[in-house]
């Protein structure tokens, strides 16, 4: 269904679940406020922008070496992002926190480490205090518990989390699941990375914390959308938006845990092609050499026909 939510000079309609407007700091399904009208996009920092690695597609880790001094950065969009974390938090907690039983240690460890970064003393506790640390930066919080298995093996599982800027996926789905199974979704996941990431965050050490990133071509800006679209939101790539999100993960002294911190940013796609001839070329690249499922997890694959020849332009 389509309608005019509310007069304005730019029509704002919801489309299935999404209502179409240009405000990360809206939620997919709500109407933005008016002085949401003026908002302009930060650049996405470019130390985490896509490049091109190899001559073919394949899902990469792509980890570097954290500098602790640079862990959880503020900028411009922090305080956006804060409140739209407040917000969600009062009117929509059971879809943006979560615990299971046993999983109140790890995370009160891992918002600890949070309040020690900021200079801040967490005074909850459990799952309480991951949401108190959640409110002192713009990342998002997952904490992932070594779990005994029936075979006596420990593996890592998704126990706590606050999650505010999720990218079509719904937390409540995630929850007691392994790395592997939490990508399940992703195409060729499995086939490119598989169980090398669960080993590879069985190794993270306690000195050695790292960061990834990772990107996405969306045709809705808002940060908290949990849902895909029952279909295509826009109708010309002027209209899409490139979705970036910083990643690190830092391994939890006491519990054994890992924190696996999640930043969203999102930039209008004409905005940030234009920012240099490399920066289009590569996201071109990109483009032309996903795979159809991938493109389709993408979000992209609708639009693909239209989008890599509108990108020259750029180029």
């Amino acid at each position: 269904m389509a309608f005019a939510c509310r007069p304005s000079d730019e029509l704002i309609l919801v489309v299935g679940t999404h209502f179409t407007h240009r405000h990360p700091f809206t939620p997919f399904d709500e109407a933005p406020p008016r002085e949401a009208d003026s908002f302009v996009a930060m650049p996405i920092p470019e130390a985490i922008l896509p490049q091109v690695v190899g001559e073919n597609f394949r899902h990469r880790l792509g980890t570097f070496a954290l500098d602790l001094s640079d862990w959880l950065p503020k900028d411009s969009e922090t305080s956006l992002t804060i409140d739209l974390k407040r917000k969600l938090l009062k009117s929509r907690r059971p879809e943006v926190v979560a615990v299971l039983p046993g999983g109140e240690q790890c995370a009160e460890e891992a918002a600890q480490l949070v309040g020690r970064w900021a200079g801040v003393d967490i005074k909850s506790s459990g799952i309480e205090a991951l949401v108190e640390a959640s409110l002192l930066v713009a990342d998002d919080l997952a904490v992932l518990q070594p779990v005994k298995q029936s075979g006596g093996d420990e593996q890592l599982l998704l126990t706590s989390a606050v999650v505010c800027c999720p990218s079509r996926w719904v937390l409540a789905e995630k929850m007691g699941r392994d790395m592997m199974q939490v990508h399940a979704p992703v195409a060729k996941y499995a086939e490119h990375l598989g169980a090398a990431v669960d080993n590879y965050f069985q190794r993270i050490a306690v000195d050695k914390p790292v960061w990834r990133s990772n990107w996405i071509i969306q045709d809705h800006p808002a940060l908290f959308q949990p849902r895909i679209p029952a279909s295509p939101l826009v109708d010309n790539p002027n209209d899409l938006w490139i979705r970036m999100e910083r990643q690190t993960l830092r391994r939890l002294p006491r519990t054994g845990g890992v924190l696996f911190t999640i930043r969203g940013f999102q930039q209008p796609l004409p905005e940030y092609l234009a920012r240099s001839k490399t920066i289009a070329q590569n996201i071109r690249t990109l483009l032309e050499r996903l795979p159809a499922d991938v493109a389709q997890y993408k979000s992209v694959l609708h639009y693909l026909p239209q989008i890599v020849p509108w990108i020259n332009q750029y180029c």
